[in-house]
This record gives C-alpha cells, sequence and structure tokens, in this order.
C-alpha cells in the first residue's frame, strides 16, 4: 500500500489536480470551484448549485435524521431517494414475523399504502451565511481561552435563537477549520416522512457484512421515502389530512448509464473527517479510540449473534441494531489498520516539524508554544480518555438499561424539585421514545450482555474509575432480581410510571439507582471545563498554524474544512483503481451476483423471483450490452453521512447512489489518497430495475421523471 501524503500534500492537491476528486466543498464558496469542475466535465453553472434566488440543486437534497444520511427529492410530489441502510430502522420498525418487510420488501401502490414513520425528519437547507466576523470580534479574541468559549457559547446560542423566527426554522452556528471561522445554517425541518418502498434485505444488504466496505459490490442499497406537510404546505407532524410535499427542485434521473472518466459530483451531508489533526490527536484516535470500539464491539457482536440466529422475534428486534454495529466495528478496525500500515502518524508528525521549522524561520511569536502545549494537553488527558472510551462502548453503548435510564436522570431532579412544567415536557418526550425503546427490546438480551459487558469494563480500567462491587457474584445476583421488578425493564410497568410519576418511584429503583452509579463514574473520567476550553483553544491555534503556513507558501491554494454533518459538494469522475497490483474495475453486473449465490445464508440469498429474471434476462430497458450493471465507482470524497446521497452527472441529473467506501482507503477520515480513494455507487439502472420489473410498482416508476 502506498504510504499516504503529507498534510501540506492534502491541503494544496486539490489545487494541481482536480482528477483526484479531493474535497468536501462549501456550496456558497462553490463559485472558487467552478473553472476546475468545468473542466472535469460540469456543464451547469454556479447558481444551478447554490442560489437564494433560483430553485437549484441545494433545495433537491435533504438531512435525513439530522445527518445521519443524505436523500434526495426525485418527484414533484416530495418523492425521496436514499440507501436502503438508510432506512434499515424504519423498514424494521414496521416489521413483525407476520409482515417481515426485511425479509419480503415493501411497495406501496398508493399513497393511502405508505407507511408513518415515527421521530424521522429529513432538514432542508434554506441558506449558508459566514458569521465568522460577529463570532470571533477582536474584543473577543483578546480573552482568555475560558472566557473566549463562554462568549462564544452565548453569541452562538443567540444567534441561533434570534434566527429561527420563532421555532420556522432550525438554526446551526458551526465552526470550521478548528474554530477559526463559523457559518449560519438555516433548515426547514419536516417531520411527517412515510416509507413508500424498498427491496428485500437479500437485494438491499445482499453481500452483509462479509462485502461490506469490500469491492466489488452487488447491492441494491436504496429505499424510496414521501416527505408531507400540512395542506397549506408547512411541516407538520404527522396528520391523516397531510400532502405530499412540492419540493422547489427534484432530480431527473439519466437512464442512460455512465462510462468511465465521466464527471461525477455527490452533494450531502458528510459526518465527520480529521484532517486537520495534529499527530497526538490521531494517535490517540486510532489507540485509544478505534481500538476500544473494535476490542467491546467484537466481543458485544458475539454475544448478540447467538440471539439473533436462534429467535426470529429477537432477530426483528435487533437486526438494525446489530447492522449498526457490525458496521462500526468493521469500519473502525479498517481504519485504525490502515492508519498503522500508512504510517500516516508519523507523517503527521514530520509535517509538525515542518511548522516548527516555519515558526521559528518567520519569527511568529503568536504561534511559539502551541505545538508544545498540545502535546502537554493530549499526555494530560490520555489515561482518561482510554478509560472514558471504555466507559461509552462497555457501558453506556453496551448496557441498554444503563443508557435507558439516564434519559431518566433530568426526570428525577425535576420532579424532585417540583420543576413540574419541565418535568411534564420530558415525559412526552420520553413516551415517544420509550416506544421505540420498548419495541425493539429484550430484557433477556440485555441482561446477559450487560453483565458480559460490566465485566469486561471492570477488567480493563483502573478500581477508582469502577463501581464497587461491580465484579462481584453478589452485584449480578442483584442485578437479575432488579431486572425483573424494574420499571425500566418492562413496558407496561414503564407506563404506569409515566401516568403517575414520582421521583420517589425512580429512587426507589434499584435498576435506576445502578444505571446512576455508573453515570457517576463517567462524570469523574471527564476532563474539567477549563481544561477543555484550553485545549480547544490550542487545537484552533494548531489549525490556524498550519494553514497560515500552506498559504503563505502559496495564496491561490484552496482549502476545505473537515466535515462536520453540514452540506458539503465533492466532485471527480467515474473511475477504478488498482490494489496489490490487480485491476478492481469500475462496475459490476448482475451475472457476479448470481455467481455469489448461496441459498441458506442470509447475505447471499438470491430470491426466486431475482433468478427468474436474472434466468430469462429479462432487464427490460435498463440493460446494456445484454445485461444489467449493479455497482459503479467514482473518485469523490465522502465520508459517514454521506450514505444516501445522488450521484449527479455533468448536468445535474441522477446517475446513481453513493453508499459505501472502499476497504483499502478505510484511513479516508484522516487522508485523501487519490490513487485509492473510491465511493461506490448503486447504478441508477439498477434501482429502477428492481423497482420496474422486479417489484411491479409502476406508479412510482411513473412519478419520476426519466431520461
Amino acid at each position: 500500500m502506498k504510504k499516504l501524503i503529507s498534510l501540506i500534500a492534502i491541503l494544496t492537491i486539490t489545487i494541481m489536480q482536480v482528477s483526484a476528486g479531493e474535497g468536501m466543498w462549501i456550496l456558497s464558496l462553490i463559485g472558487k470551484n467552478y473553472d476546475q469542475m468545468k473542466a472535469a466535465g460540469f456543464r451547469l453553472s454556479v447558481e444551478d448549485i447554490y442560489s437564494l434566488n433560483q430553485a437549484c440543486l441545494k433545495d433537491a437534497v435533504v438531512a435525513l435524521n439530522d445527518g445521519e444520511c443524505t436523500a434526495e427529492f426525485v418527484s414533484s410530489k416530495g418523492m425521496l431517494l436514499t440507501n436502503y441502510h438508510c432506512g434499515y430502522d424504519d423498514i424494521q420498525s414496521q416489521s413483525s414475523v407476520l409482515h417481515d418487510y426485511l425479509t419480503d420488501g415493501f411497495w406501496a401502490k398508493t399513497l393511502k399504502d405508505e407507511l408513518p414513520i415515527k421521530g424521522k425528519t429529513a432538514s432542508l437547507l434554506v441558506s449558508i451565511e459566514d458569521v465568522t466576523s460577529k463570532i470571533l470580534s477582536p474584543e473577543t479574541l483578546r480573552l482568555s481561552p475560558e472566557a473566549q468559549a463562554a462568549v462564544i457559547e452565548g453569541v452562538i446560542e443567540t444567534m441561533e435563537e434570534e434566527n429561527s423566527q420563532d421555532g420556522k426554522y432550525k438554526v446551526e452556528v458551526t465552526n470550521f477549520f478548528d474554530g477559526n471561522s463559523y457559518y449560519m445554517f438555516k433548515y426547514i425541518v419536516f417531520k411527517d416522512v412515510r416509507l413508500v418502498g424498498a427491496p428485500p434485505e437479500s437485494i438491499g444488504q445482499f453481500g452483509g457484512e462479509t462485502d461490506n466496505y469490500m469491492w466489488p459490490r452487488h447491492t441494491g442499497d436504496f429505499c424510496i421515502f414521501r416527505v408531507y406537510t400540512a395542506p397549506d404546505g408547512s411541516p407538520a407532524e404527522y396528520a391523516d389530512n397531510n400532502v405530499p410535499y412540492v419540493p422547489k427542485k427534484h432530480l431527473k434521473i439519466n437512464a442512460k448509464g455512465v462510462n468511465e472518466n465521466d464527471f461525477a459530483m455527490i452533494i450531502g451531508y458528510p459526518a465527520e473527517t480529521m484532517r486537520h489533526y495534529s499527530s497526538w490527536d490521531m494517535a490517540q484516535t486510532r489507540d485509544n479510540y478505534y481500538a476500544v470500539l473494535v476490542d467491546v464491539f467484537g466481543k458485544r457482536l458475539n454475544a448478540l449473534k447467538g440471539f439473533i440466529d436462534s429467535d426470529d422475534t429477537i432477530r426483528i428486534k435487533y437486526s438494525a441494531k446489530y447492522a449498526n454495529d457490525c458496521n462500526a466495528y468493521k469500519c473502525f478496525l479498517g481504519a485504525n489498520q490502515a492508519l498503522k500500515d500508512l504510517d500516516e502518524i508519523n507523517h503527521r508528525a514530520n509535517d509538525e516539524a515542518r511548522l516548527s521549522r516555519w515558526i521559528a524561520d518567520n519569527k511568529r511569536t503568536d504561534y511559539k508554544n502551541v505545538l508544545k502545549q498540545l502535546k502537554k494537553d493530549f499526555a494530560t488527558c490520555e489515561s482518561k480518555n482510554l478509560y472514558l472510551n471504555y466507559w461509552s462502548f462497555a457501558i453506556y453503548s453496551g448496557c441498554e438499561f444503563i443508557n435507558f435510564a439516564i434519559q431518566h436522570y433530568a426526570l428525577q431532579h425535576y420532579l424532585e424539585m417540583g420543576f413540574f412544567k419541565q418535568a411534564n415536557k420530558l415525559i412526552d418526550e420520553l413516551r415517544t421514545t420509550s416506544e421505540e425503546y420498548f419495541r425493539d427490546y429484550s430484557s433477556k438480551v440485555d441482561l446477559a450482555i450487560s453483565k458480559q459487558m460490566i465485566r469486561y469494563y471492570m477488567s480493563k480500567v483502573p478500581a477508582k474509575y469502577t463501581v464497587k462491587g461491580a465484579s462481584d457474584s453478589a452485584y449480578f445476583a442483584v442485578l437479575d432480581d432488579c431486572f425483573n421488578h424494574s420499571i425500566l425493564t418492562d413496558k407496561s410497568r414503564y407506563d404506569k410510571f409515566l401516568d403517575n410519576p414520582s421521583a420517589e418511584i425512580l429512587s426507589n429503583d434499584m435498576l435506576f439507582a445502578i444505571a446512576i452509579e455508573w453515570l457517576d463514574v463517567m462524570f469523574n473520567l471527564q476532563t474539567s471545563d477549563s481544561f477543555d476550553s484550553k485545549m480547544d483553544f490550542h487545537k484552533r491555534q494548531y489549525t490556524k498554524a498550519m494553514l497560515d503556513m500552506v498559504t503563505t507558501s502559496n495564496p491561490d491554494t484552496l482549502l476545505y474544512p473537515d466535515a462536520n454533518s453540514t452540506m458539503r459538494l465533492t466532485y471527480g469522475n467515474v473511475l477504478g483503481y488498482t490494489a496489490n497490483g490487480k485491476d478492481m474495475g469500475w462496475y459490476t453486473v448482475i451475472d457476479s451476483l448470481i455467481a455469489k449465490k448461496k441459498d441458506n445464508d442470509r447475505e447471499f440469498y438470491v430470491s426466486p423471483r431475482l433468478q427468474q429474471l436474472f434466468d430469462n434476462r429479462d432487464f427490460g430497458s435498463y440493460a446494456q450490452d445484454g445485461t444489467l450493471r449493479l455497482c459503479f465507482l467514482t473518485d469523490n470524497d465522502i465520508t459517514g453521512g454521506n450514505s444516501g446521497s445522488g450521484v449527479l452527472n455533468g448536468d445535474g441529473e441522477l446517475v446513481g447512489l453513493a453508499f459505501d467506501g472502499n476497504w483499502e482507503a478505510m484511513a479516508c477520515d484522516f487522508v485523501f489518497v487519490p490513487s485509492l480513494q473510491r465511493t461506490i455507487c448503486v447504478d441508477i439502472r439498477f434501482v429502477l430495475f428492481i423497482i420496474d420489473k422486479y417489484a411491479g410498482a409502476k406508479n412510482i416508476i411513473d412519478e419520476m421523471d426519466i431520461i
């Protein structure tokens, strides 16, 4: 595997090499990239991408559930296309042993057949505004790090409230480049989102965890939702008289196919990258975060798989949780190994040595101690961060009852203090969240896995950061008894509590008391607000110094900030790659899917219907060269949160859906390697084939604008 490029190369490569595909660009600033995009094959204007004066591509893209995934409008009636794995929780929530949509798929024939999804939201971006000067004023920058943090927090809170127009908009002021700049994002949030269609799991997740992050892929990773509004077009909670949303812009679908080297553009909501991290931050992320997650999740997944394989009811309850944890496990396993193989931490340390020389040579006294101080900060918090990660993954994520109980910590306080207005508001929220919790919960599973997770945590962390006696057999005997009587493990007991809530009931619930003991452990592991403020300040100075060094040597360098769940654009080309001397190709066909078929393996099961279509070569108008193309590759720059993003051609037409990255580039959150990093996409013709030929959902096909 080739060594990763240095930070300096990361920051400058986009100005020199458009075809590399690197960059997660802010849409309101995309005019700076226009000449490069046009040279790569883009045929629209900047205004077609982002505009406050006309309908544009930003109006066709939404963030699902505050950025968990991306989706795009594909009809004038608010129909959304996204990935299957982005809707997996929702498909599972509507499934039962009697109606197993995971196994059979789901296709609504009329609007009335569409399934409301509680709690699912779609956020539509209205505008982006640079507010850096309002937040980082000269007066604020003269304050101490602690005082700066307090002032900045207050200014942001006021700005978000004043611009929300009494709740009409969701407003988020977000920092970029580690707090060196700030942008305000204004959204409309739709709260009535319904499931329209989804293929069976055997198509939507073909290959399962075995093929996850691997190329070649043969997965029909898509599903369909619809956004509804009140009759006047305003966002509203679910109601029978709600109507389909009419978007300002929806994407046309180009079913002509793509060719290698075609222009490819992706607009979506990438979650988080860490390409401006220091070497110390990167090392702790690799060794104290990724390694701990892989360690703990591996043990929990093995335990959970035994329950899923033996009971269909538990399989349906826990399928989404299991899939999400499997995805995280494999992702961070690959990222951790890639960081070691590619030696990127040493590359970053070399960049810091270069920065140190630049600071000295240019007599930059404002950066004199930044490297020394940041190194000291990470050394100070290293041990606590390690133990806190064990707590997060083994206790908070690993023990469902603890996670659920902690949600009632504030409620106990409100009830004790007589703050009944706040208590009633929280109770209303808990009624909603508890429905989902108990729907997907088994106290038998939770008790068994919690015991394993607590024992494992106790074996990894010093006694002063544990609960006294939690490794003793008597402790687990008490836990057994608590599970049998707690309001937190039985829906009927819990609903009875919410109907007549009291601080006394919570305080006397032994399982709640056990959970709060573990919460106190977390408080003991946290660093102080003062320390956190100083560390954030030092990170900001570090990134500013790195950027100054780059732009001083090359003032025309185009720079992009790390991803942070805000809308970004990435552009590049349809492109294959070579790994270990082997040409990996750039697309897959249905013939290879059938060759992987294993009748007794859920991951590689092929339904009789799909087999019949293949045997008859019945691919309709979606075929090319006598077969059906399934997936293709681009060199676009994406990460988690981009799932479901549309892949657009030079005319802004939808040609595919981004759904994964490739195994060889698992360190992509830290560094972009042009020769290796690829985005795995579902060919839109495979999507249309499944809707049309496999499911016979002509109503969905007829609603789309297909070229």
